[in-house]
């Protein structure tokens, strides 16, 4: 079976793939500025855990000496300490990279890291997914 497109019918067939790429790129964008925010907020919050597990690890050994250090650990791992000013991306497909500026507790986070940049997967069926920190240059990359 062999398909042509010719004349009216191929401007049918270039404009019903402009239409769902713009399609696409638009509900991508738009879940971005919503799932993606949380699953950025997620991520940030297991790496502030991780970061702080062998302390914790150490402080539980002698609970009642540490159980001030404890409730303060708990309490500032809270997701709502975190908050993402603001989200931009670049690049399309594999090659999504997030630029995530990003607060702890209303200020800047004590490693001075308030810049991240993130590379992410996005899939219509399950949303955005944080893979990995990248740099920089890599965001700036995306878009070739």
């Amino acid at each position: 079976m062999e398909i042509k497109l010719t004349g009216p019918k191929a401007i049918v067939a270039v404009l019903a793939v402009i239409g769902f790429l713009v399609f696409k790129f638009n509900v991508q964008t738009e879940a971005l500025q919503t799932e993606g925010v949380d699953e950025i907020k997620k991520w940030l919050q297991l790496e502030s855990v991780r970061a702080v597990l062998p302390d914790m690890e150490k402080a539980v050994e002698a609970p009642r000496q540490n159980a001030e250090y404890l409730e303060q650990v708990v309490n500032d791992l809270q997701e709502e300490n975190i908050e993402v000013v603001s989200v931009t991306r670049r690049g399309v497909e594999e090659r999504i990279i997030a630029r995530v500026e990003v607060k702890y507790k209303g200020e800047t986070p004590p490693d001075g890291k308030n810049i991240r940049y993130l590379k992410m997967k996005y899939s219509m069926v399950s949303g955005w997914r944080v893979e990995r920190e990248t740099s920089k240059w890599n965001y700036y990359l995306a878009s070739f």
